[in-house]
């Protein structure tokens, strides 16, 4: 299997260089181990409802939302935010 290729807009790049640089070196590495391989089994990875090919990735009290193109292998990362504020 070939391994997803993460993108981050700009936004997303936005709010990982204003948060501590641990925190956000955890939930890149968070979202590059589940780029590599999709399938595997994540306690933390829970499908969105509302977006197509959607996920969230629970991270500490932060949430990373992406979506999966599975013909072009590509993680579309769009938002990463504290919990209370990412399902707005």
């Amino acid at each position: 299997m070939r391994a997803f290729v993460p993108t981050y807009r700009a936004s997303v790049l936005k709010a990982l260089r204003r948060m501590q640089p641990a925190k956000a070196k955890d939930i890149v590495q968070a979202l590059a181990q589940i780029a590599a391989d999709p399938k595997v089994k994540n306690p933390n990875v829970k499908p969105l409802r509302s977006i197509k090919n959607g996920f969230r990735v629970r991270v500490g009290d932060w949430r990373a939302s992406y979506t999966l193109d599975r013909e072009a292998h590509v993680m579309d990362v769009f938002e990463v935010a504290p919990r209370g504020s990412a399902y707005r």
